[in-house]
Parts: C-alpha cells; sequence; structure tokens
C-alpha cells in the first residue's frame, strides 16, 4: 500500500476535489448558462491545488479574464501541461465522487450540469481566510472566465490541445 502525507491526503481526498470542480461548474453555469465540457474539468485542479499557482491570483477578480491573468503569468503555460496530466486521475476521482453524491450529472452533450443546490453556500466568516476558501474563489474565477471563451482557446493558450 502507498503511504502518503496526512496533509497530501486531506487535500487531495476526492470530497473536496469534487467541492472544488463543483464551483468551478456552479460558476461556468451562472454565466454561460450550461455546464462546462468534461475536459475543462481537467485544468481545475492543478491549477487551484497549487500554492504558488493561488499566489498569481492575488489582485484579480471575476473580471480579470483568464487570458489576462495567463499574460501577467506566462511562466505558468511551461508546467501547466505537465501538471493537468499528473492531476488526471485525481480529477477523474473528483467526478466519480461528485456524481455518485448528486454534486452534478453529465449531460448528453458531454458537460457537467452541476446541482447548485447540492452544497449550502453559508459559510461562516473567520478572521483571515484559510486555504480551502482560497481554492474556492480559484475556482470561481476560473469557472466565470473560462465560460466566455471558446474550450479550444483555454487549451492552446495553456500550450495544449482538447
Amino acid at each position: 500500500m502507498r503511504s502518503i502525507g496526512t496533509d497530501t491526503f486531506a487535500m487531495s481526498n476526492p470530497a473536496l476535489t469534487s467541492i472544488l470542480l463543483w464551483q468551478f461548474a456552479v460558476s461556468y453555469q451562472q454565466i454561460k448558462g450550461s455546464g462546462p465540457p468534461l475536459s475543462l474539468l481537467y485544468i481545475v485542479l492543478p491549477i487551484v491545488m497549487s500554492r504558488r499557482i493561488i499566489g498569481t491570483f492575488r489582485g484579480t477578480n471575476v473580471r480579470t479574464g483568464f487570458l489576462t491573468w495567463l499574460m501577467r503569468t506566462p511562466e505558468l503555460t511551461l508546467r501547466l501541461p505537465a501538471r493537468v496530466d499528473t492531476t488526471r486521475d485525481l480529477t477523474a476521482d473528483a467526478v466519480r465522487f461528485g456524481i455518485a453524491y448528486g454534486l452534478f450529472t453529465v449531460s448528453r452533450d458531454g458537460s457537467l450540469r452541476a446541482n447548485a443546490n447540492a452544497i449550502s453556500r453559508g459559510i461562516p466568516r473567520q478572521h483571515g481566510i484559510d486555504e480551502r476558501a482560497q481554492m474556492l474563489r480559484v475556482a470561481n474565477h476560473l469557472g466565470r472566465w473560462t465560460s466566455v471563451l471558446p474550450e479550444a482557446t483555454v487549451f492552446y493558450s495553456i500550450g495544449m490541445t482538447p
């Protein structure tokens, strides 16, 4: 049996990762009116779960936009394709968990439809922002930002093909 550290397990468990994908999908749906293509889900976790990448979101808001964010940090495109590949199984596990627990469903067209009422948004405020809240904020931004771009543009801009 493979042994992993407690922090790694806590940050990569399917419950947390599926909630991050759910937040991405809900935000995407709010703008687009339909869910994101399944392929777009694979860029979310490598971005959202990296402390280094999370830091590049300081000073951004929902109006910043995906391409503007990438132009500010072009070095991300060098490592992001490898990170997407590394987290492929983690994303697949999160999707399966989310489907099993009713967070989302897969539509006939291959998009992910989030159940907007699956998770309560009433989170008590604490002093400061913890890591999970930052990840949810970034997932929200990514969902909104990518919803206004063609899927191919998102992938090509990070050095990948859809």
